[in-house]
């Protein structure tokens, strides 16, 4: 006689707190494809994305994150960068927060004052990604008024802003590169406790008393005033900034065969350059750029990283059309760039129909880095 086999059964136990995400795997696992309504849903393909990722279903992974990449607006930007936030070990969400905080800077890069009411709906943590880009073109002034609106605008409660305002302003805006008329509105304000706007006051004050900023040398005689530029220093203290020049078509037109707009002198770590644009003939007329770099005659070299961008009118982000690295000498001081920035002729660059030119403003970006010797 033969005993039959007694069958066990086994349970197996998976620990996940999504079960519906969990659920969701397992149809993709057999079928390669969610259904509508989680593809519509962010917050699903979010919580899908990181069961995949937890039993290592890179497929899947893949498939999430080209849905939620596909779909980047300021809700999808917001949404990822907050849950982001709350999975700082998960490797699989930072391409999608990367891409979040991008399309963020990108949207505010140059107007996060005119869409002060959009920002205030931002939460703590997509405030703090955008304000701490260097992208951002932003003086410290500027960055303290939106984060005392975004203060005021969320915790309408003057304790439960006071507590924020403690923790996170001087993570959002430095300080210590604030005007002293700033300061000293700071100090005064009521949005902050007593003890903070002190404590952050007096930190900035010894800052500027014990690293005075570099001489600047005054203009000489054959400096003549330029076209005015903008200065954004990097958040870390380093030599590096992007310079801000902004030209209009009528001054573009303007320009004579081989003519050029000089900005005025602006200075990058004490070091004084000029942008130069121009109306350049070679085979044909193009638009050319030029960064000059000023020098006194004294046997000096200057190594510059640099970057020309332009800004886009479809898209309204900057794109790179020039880099270079460059060492300028005493002997050599002349202008270092293209001679056709936008790889096009003068008649398609200065067109009405021009992709440069935004309500007639042509917007240019210089990234500047000296080379430390």
């Amino acid at each position: 006689m033969h005993k039959t086999g007694q069958q066990k059964e086994t349970t197996l136990r998976i620990d996940v707190s999504n079960k519906d995400a969990l659920m969701e795997l397992l149809k993709f696992i057999y079928g390669m494809k969610l259904p509508p309504t989680i593809v519509a849903s962010i917050p699903s393909l979010l919580g899908i994305l990181m069961v995949a990722d937890k039993y290592d279903v890179p497929s899947c992974v893949r498939y999430c994150t080209s849905l939620v990449l596909s779909d980047m607006n300021l809700n999808t930007a917001s949404y990822c960068l907050e849950f982001s936030s709350k999975v700082l070990a998960s490797q699989a969400i930072k391409p999608i927060a990367k891409a979040a905080q991008k399309f963020l800077v990108a949207r505010y890069e140059e107007n996060v004052p005119k869409l002060q009411e959009e920002v205030d709906q931002l939460p703590l943590s997509s405030l703090e990604l955008v304000l701490c880009e260097d992208e951002l073109n932003l003086m410290e002034d500027d960055a303290y008024d939106i984060v005392l609106k975004w203060a005021r605008a969320r915790y309408p409660g003057m304790d439960d802003r006071h507590e924020v305002l403690k923790s996170n302003l001087s993570r959002f805006v430095r300080m210590r590169y604030m005007t002293n008329k700033k300061l000293r509105e700071v100090f005064q304000c009521e949005d902050l406790d007593c003890a903070t706007a002190s404590e952050l006051v007096i930190d900035a004050l010894f800052f500027k008393v014990e690293n005075p900023p570099l001489p600047t040398p005054a203009p000489t005689s054959k400096e003549l005033p330029g076209h005015p530029v903008r200065v954004v220093e990097f958040r870390k203290p380093s030599k590096k900034a992007n310079v801000y020049l902004e030209l209009k078509r009528s001054d573009c037109q303007k320009l004579s065969l081989n003519g050029m707009i000089m900005s005025q002198a602006f200075y990058v770590h004490g070091q004084a350059f000029h942008i130069v644009a121009q109306r350049y003939l070679e085979e044909m007329q193009t638009f050319g750029i030029f960064l000059r770099c000023v020098l006194d005659g004294t046997p000096t070299t200057v190594k510059v990283d640099f970057e020309f961008q332009i800004r886009e009118r479809m898209t309204g982000t900057f794109v790179s059309k020039f880099k270079s690295s460059y060492d300028f000498t005493s002997k050599y001081p002349l202008g270092r760039g293209s001679k056709n920035l936008c790889g096009m002729s003068w008649a398609s660059f200065i067109g009405n129909d021009s992709p440069y030119f935004t309500n007639d403003v042509l917007h240019l970006k210089v990234y500047i880095s000296i080379k430390l010797e």
